[in-house]
């Protein structure tokens, strides 16, 4: 565990401090195993390989139950007021043990039906503690943990903040170079082969889609990876991508316009559409601020898009980014079904959001589709940019 793994492991948990008087139960309970629940990698550093239940009381009280070849870990920033490690005998007695001296009358669980990182106990879990404690009915009276566990992963550390950074320079560079790569007539495929292999070279990882998403307007845009559609002249790219620095991610779209032989400027048509999403994001990003919903975010941009002549994208406007490219929490989503009230929850200083109004479209068919994913962080009075908002679509030739 290096120097900084032990800084940001603290940081996050001077937040829990902070966050626990507000706990809506006597305790909050992460009971899980490995690969069942990331919530573990804010608070250990690590997802577990052993079974394990961390105890966090509203008073306070930090308490770690796990397996002994995970011991080290947990001990080693020292932010755990007990940690029990468990041998042949198992977890079983030693959680009832804890139990039976916390007689906790209210308990939070990780479970909730819209946020998927903060639904990390499995069903097979629940009856699994459920027979631990010896209580059947735990599930059915038990709280969720999203009043503690949302902020915890949202609020950014300065570590954190330095990490999402580092991962959206090297983003940044990495579509400043695809720019000078790409040729007329290359595939989705070799322009993707080339990003994964200056990727390997760098020493990241790529967040989704195979490395990265190269996605020419012919052939359209979605979640998907690259393809042997040609870079067309006349044509736009976008290429969506992010990049894993030290277990944090970034997300960014960049947009570039194919040129026909002869061709000095992008087409009027074009350049309508691009400046059409630009301010969209800028207008948007300026309406962000502590306690502005991201449901009103969101319609910003939907509103600058319609003034302009152009059909509002059908997905959210952003979604935080940090451990996992989809974050959890608020989200910059217009109210209804598809998003549940994920759009109703209020901006915090310190999260880290996508802003993406994408035009979309199919070059030849409804127009050049456009992608204009930034990052940016919300400040105490608004939100500033961590990436660099493009004022110009690249031009290939």
């Amino acid at each position: 565990m290096t120097t900084s793994d032990l800084t940001l492991i603290r940081e996050k948990h001077a937040q829990l401090d902070a966050l626990l008087p507000a706990l809506p139960a006597d305790a909050w309970v992460v009971f899980c195993r490995e690969g069942s629940d990331q919530s573990t990698l804010l608070f250990a550093g690590h997802e577990m390989v052993g079974l394990s239940a961390f105890v966090f009381t509203r008073g306070g009280r930090k308490l770690a139950l796990v397996a002994d070849y995970d011991r080290m870990g947990i001990e080693a920033p020292g932010v755990f007021d007990t940690v029990v490690a468990y041998g042949r005998e198992g977890l079983t007695s030693h959680l009832k043990a804890v139990w039976d001296e916390l007689a906790p009358a209210t308990v939070a669980l990780n479970q909730h039906e819209d946020d998927y990182l903060v639904d990390g106990l499995t069903v097979g879990l629940l009856r699994k503690l459920e027979k631990s404690v010896g209580d059947p009915t735990l599930g059915a009276r038990a709280v969720s943990s999203a009043p503690v566990l949302e902020p915890l992963r949202a609020r950014k550390s300065p570590e954190e903040l330095r990490r999402l950074e580092r991962a959206i320079a090297i983003t940044e560079q990495l579509l400043d170079e695809a720019g000078r790569f790409m040729r007329p007539g290359m595939t989705e495929r070799e322009v993707a082969e080339h990003l994964k292999r200056r990727q390997r070279e760098l020493g990241v990882t790529h967040s989704f889609s195979d490395g990265a998403a190269v996605m020419t307007g012919t052939a359209g845009l979605g979640h998907r990876t690259a393809g042997d559609a040609p870079l067309l002249p006349g044509d736009t790219v976008v290429i969506d991508m992010g990049v894993f620095v030290e277990g944090y991610t970034s997300d960014i779209m960049r947009t570039y316009y194919v040129a026909r032989p002869g061709e000095e400027a992008v087409p009027a048509d074009v350049q309508h559409r691009f400046d059409a999403a630009m301010a969209a994001v800028h207008e948007s990003v300026a309406a962000m601020r502590p306690g502005v919903a991201g449901h009103e975010v969101d319609a910003v941009a939907r509103r600058v898009l319609e003034e302009r002549g152009i059909d509002p994208y059908t997905h959210a406007l952003g979604h935080q980014i940090g451990r996992t490219v989809h974050d959890g929490g608020t989200t910059l989503a217009p109210l209804g079904d598809r998003y549940g009230d994920r759009g109703l929850g209020r901006l915090v200083e310190g999260e880290v959001y996508t802003i993406e109004p994408v035009v979309h479209g199919r070059t030849g068919v409804d127009g050049h589709p456009i992608g204009p994913e930034q990052d940016v962080v919300i400040t105490a009075d608004g939100a500033t940019f961590l990436s660099t908002p493009p004022k110009a679509l690249t031009i290939v030739r």
